[in-house]
């Protein structure tokens, strides 16, 4: 249950970062791009994990590790 709300707060998050996603960042310059990989591979594991619980929570793990990444060295600090 915990789970679902962060990979759909996760999910709506990236959406909401779309028009960010042009800009980039201070470390990373397709930081939306792997941002948007790692919260598909997150709700896959999600979904995953209902059949082979190890496996779908280290790909969920694997892409909320991958999103925090993305968002922590490639936000833009002010869009151009």
């Amino acid at each position: 249950m915990i789970a679902g709300i962060g990979v759909a707060l996760l999910v709506i998050g990236t959406v909401v970062s779309a028009p960010a996603g042009g800009h980039s960042g201070p470390v990373m310059v397709e930081w939306w791009s792997v941002l948007a990989l790692a919260a598909l591979a997150a709700l896959i594991g999600f979904g995953l994990g209902f059949w082979l619980a190890a496996l779908g929570g280290v790909v969920l793990t694997v892409g909320a590790v991958a999103s925090l990444a993305a968002v922590f060295f490639g936000t833009p600090v002010r869009p151009e």
